[in-house]
């Protein structure tokens, strides 16, 4: 390995133009200081080969040893040319070889001698070089090198730009070459270096033996306090303030004061604006590593109970609490219960762990067992968990447990069982519980919110009385139950075709939250409703203050997700619905939310039908409907059974569709769909139309017009309604107003494919416009079923138009809008959370984007698309 740069080593470029000058004068004495690796001996030869180059006579010692014998050479004679003596490791010298050279020097002064005297520094020849420094002799001190040379250094040494992690940890070597080099050379025999687009990245795992054996000699050179320090301070994470570590020591920051500064000296700890850290993770985990782990165990107690003792939040001793705390250490379990407890909301799997070890250490006789476990049961709701929260919750009421934690954690199963999709078992609960005269006042609300909303899911008539009562009755300012009757009578109308009164209902229920730990239903309702109607930018919002809020329970992020998708499907976002969907798939059918699969597979089936991979659009239809509770909770049972019927039509035909329309939902026709999708009504008509069953498509012109009738407001039910009559009656002028006043590019595609239909046989030229723009619609939304669809009727017209026009595979010209976006807010440094917020889209949908651009432009990294961005742009 090779620092090198055309063989001059990088950096010194001072001193070399220092030393030539001296070289230039022909006479002079230059004095060299330098700590060990600091590249002495290279400047040296590098001086020592330009004046052999130049003319001069070159006279080295080879060692010590050598020295006197040299210095006796020069003694007897005159050089007969100009002459290079170098002397090396000064400190190492005999004070007869010092005292002949401070004799030497000044009746050499009118020769042609250039004397080169190099020491290490501080370590010896002292009284040498205060004489020929105040006898003029020129001096240079090598000290680290600067941030730059390290840089070009590190590049060279890694064989291409390093990243972030790599910098870090060549940063350890404190601007030393020789250390820079050590280190590199074990990170390349150890493989941990890879390059990828001349782009240098450090793996750093286990197998990094030479590299770790490098640093640990490094680590054990410092002196005995100074490591005893960094062992305690390990235990704070690779972070830590002093005043932590010096009282952990019991001693003061000033005592500690000179092995702090032996440890930043050595390049192990950096000073932050606000603590200090160790260099790299790697050194970190080493010196972590060293302190045996029953010692680790019992500092990480000591550190806990310190943090806990002097005031500070539960939170910051708990990661301590969480390695340290012992079964029956009572104020130490206490802390982690706490710490559970101030977390639960905002990261609730670290509630759930911190809850659940709790419980772990807590003996079996203690008083405090049930209120941990209940602790510990609503955590593990909060994090998702709800099999193993159902099951520890169960396990507890199976033995004798008093009233009033019984009663919570009999509310907690209701939860996971409505969570579950058995709603039926969840309302049993729920109103065992509330017929019990000593409920706890603080806990009736809420197991009547989870009555209200298994009953949404199980007895429709139930829950529409039952919410009617709440909001006939409630007295008061707003509250979550009243949130919650609003929002279940906004279901109930949205379901039986009343959407105006389901959205100021939904408006209202919004407006009473009063908590974060609703799971946002309200919310979300409020926001599918928004988009039925297409007001996009309104759902949009509504989801985002959903998001935004401050509770990461992990239903509420579900029901989130579920709803973005449908939300993107809607707005012909099929790519992001896609992921979204399959994202709150996985994550339901890993967390045991049943109720939350079957939407997430209706949103597939549709995004997999209009893609063209109708065998993936069949097996998400029967999946909810023969193995999937579907609860009509979220989207209304209307929107799976349309779904069902559309993906028969298309896999199975016309006949299936509508034997399945008849027999299985005899109802749909008549019920809320039309206001939840409203181009539904124009696809039922033109299905009747083709089976000649006009009885059926006068049914959804009527039903859809009276909806449009009855909510003058609704401008996509408007539209809708229009697109239905223009189909039934065959009126050009209609479907053409419906392809305008559409408030979406799905409907608009439809309604103007529909007009290219119909002037097929009577204006071929409008026909061809007609369908000409219903493809490019089509093509927008990234409906590739459609398009071939409508490419198919092109074609019989006459009319050959050319595939989509194909993007190149890489470089920024290949970014799609959605992609360019997100590239230029990462170069602004944008955060995946902000640029969620701003393009109204999840994290994971942000990343999943991200991932593509990375692949389109050949790079891995956000600092590598800031640079291309300010490179290519």
């Amino acid at each position: 390995m090779s620092g090198n740069r055309d063989g001059t080593f990088r950096g010194r470029e001072e001193e070399r133009e220092l030393l030539s000058g001296v070289l230039d004068a022909g006479t002079g004495v230059v004095l060299v200081d330098g700590a060990v690796g600091t590249g002495k001996t290279r400047l040296l030869a590098e001086v020592a080969a330009v004046a052999a180059r130049r003319g001069f006579e070159v006279a080295t010692a080879q060692d010590e040893l050598d020295q006197p014998f040299l210095l006796a050479r020069l003694a007897e004679r005159e050089p007969d040319a100009p002459t290079l003596v170098v002397l090396d490791d000064l400190h190492l010298a005999e004070p007869g070889t010092l005292a002949a050279l401070r004799a030497l020097l000044p009746a050499a002064a009118h020769q042609k001698i250039v004397w080169l005297l190099a020491r290490r520094c501080g370590e010896g020849a002292d009284r040498l070089f205060a004489v020929a420094a105040a006898r003029g002799a020129v001096r240079i001190e090598l000290r680290p090198l600067t941030d730059n040379v390290i840089a070009e250094l590190v590049a060279d040494l890694a064989g291409g730009i390093p990243d972030h992690d790599l910098r870090a940890l060549a940063s350890t070597a404190r601007g030393n070459p020789a250390a820079l080099i050590s280190l590199f050379t074990a990170l390349r025999e150890d493989g941990q270096i890879e390059i990828s687009a001349e782009h240098a990245t450090l793996r750093c795992d286990r197998s990094a033996r030479r590299t770790e054996s490098l640093l640990r000699e490094r680590l054990s050179s410092l002196s005995g306090k100074a490591r005893h320090v960094l062992q305690v301070a390990s235990v704070f994470g690779p972070r830590f303030e002093p005043g932590d570590v010096a009282e952990m020591l019991a001693a003061s920051t000033a005592i500690l004061l000179p092995a702090l500064d032996e440890v930043i000296d050595a390049g192990v700890v950096t000073s932050l604006e606000d603590r200090l850290a160790f260099r790299h993770e790697l050194v970190w985990r080493l010196v972590a590593d060293s302190v045996p782990p029953p010692v680790r165990r019992a500092l990480h107690r000591e550190a806990g109970e310190m943090l806990l003792g002097r005031g500070d939040s539960a939170v910051s001793a708990a990661k301590h609490l969480l390695h340290g705390a012992q079964r029956g250490d009572v104020r130490s379990i206490d802390g982690l219960v706490e710490a559970a407890k101030a977390v639960l909301w905002n990261a609730p799997d670290a509630a759930a762990e911190l809850a659940v070890r709790a419980l772990e250490l807590t003996d079996q006789a203690s008083a405090s067992l049930v209120h941990r476990t209940v602790i510990a049961v609503r955590a593990l709701i909060a994090a998702g968990k709800l099999t193993a929260a159902q099951a520890l919750a169960q396990d507890a009421l199976s033995r004798q447990v008093s009233p009033a934690p019984a009663a919570k954690l009999r509310h907690c199963v209701a939860m996971t069982t409505a969570l579950g999709a058995q709603h039926a078992e969840s309302v049993e609960i729920s109103e065992a519980l509330l017929d019990e005269p000593d409920l706890q006042p603080e806990l009736a609300p809420w197991v009547e919110i989870t009555r209200m909303m298994a009953l949404l899911g199980h007895d429709r008539r139930r829950a529409e009385e039952l919410a009617e009562t709440v909001v006939r009755t409630h007295t008061g300012p707003p509250d979550d139950v009243l949130a919650t009757a609003l929002a279940v009578l906004a279901a109930i109308a949205r379901d039986t075709g009343q959407p105006g009164a389901a959205l100021e209902l939904a408006r209202e229920a919004a407006q009473s939250v009063t908590s974060y730990d609703l799971c946002a239903y309200p919310q979300l309702l409020l926001a599918t409703l928004y988009s039925g109607q297409r007001e996009f930018a309104e759902a949009d919002s509504v989801v985002r203050r959903a998001r935004s809020g401050p509770s990461s329970v992990v239903t509420k992020e579900l029901m989130t997700s579920v709803v973005q998708a449908r939300i993107l499907l809607q707005a012909g976002r099929i790519e992001e619905a896609s992921v979204e969907a399959r994202n709150a798939l996985s994550v339901a059918e890993d967390t045991g939310h049943t109720a939350l699969v079957a939407p997430a597979l209706a949103v597939l089936a549709m995004v997999a039908l209009h893609t063209g991979d109708l065998p993936a659009a069949i097996e998400h239809v029967e999946r909810y409907r023969g193995h999937v509770p579907v609860d009509g909770i979220l989207f209304s049972r209307a929107y799976y059974q349309w779904a069902d019927v559309v993906v028969s039509y298309v896999g199975f035909g016309p006949d299936k569709a509508l034997a399945l329309l008849t027999d299985s939902y005899p109802g749909l026709v008549s019920s809320g769909l039309f206001a939840e999708e409203p181009r539904a009504a124009g696809w039922f008509v033109r299905r009747a139309l083709e089976a000649g069953d006009e009885r059926l498509a006068k049914a959804v012109v009527d039903r859809v017009e009276r909806l449009a009738e009855e909510n003058p407001g609704l401008r996509a039910v408007a539209a809708a309604a229009m697109h239905a009559r223009g189909l039934f009656d065959g009126d050009a002028s209609l479907l053409e107003l419906a392809s305008q006043q559409h408030r979406d590019l799905w409907a608009r595609a439809n309604a103007a494919e529909d007009l290219g239909v119909l002037l097929t046989n009577s204006d071929r030229a409008d026909s061809v416009k007609a369908l000409e723009i219903a493809l490019g619609l089509y093509r927008e939304i990234g409906a590739s079923r459609d398009s071939a669809r409508v490419l198919g009727r092109l074609r019989k017209l006459g009319r050959r138009r050319r595939a989509a026009p194909v993007r190149p595979a890489s470089g920024w010209s290949s970014l799609d809008d959605t992609e360019r976006a997100i590239a230029n807010l990462v170069a602004k440094g944008q955060t995946n959370r902000q640029i969620s917020t701003q393009l109204f889209m999840s994290p994971h949908t942000v990343n999943f984007h991200l991932r593509k651009i990375f692949r389109k432009l050949g790079i891995s990294s956000r600092v590598e698309l800031v640079m291309r961005s300010r490179d290519d742009q």
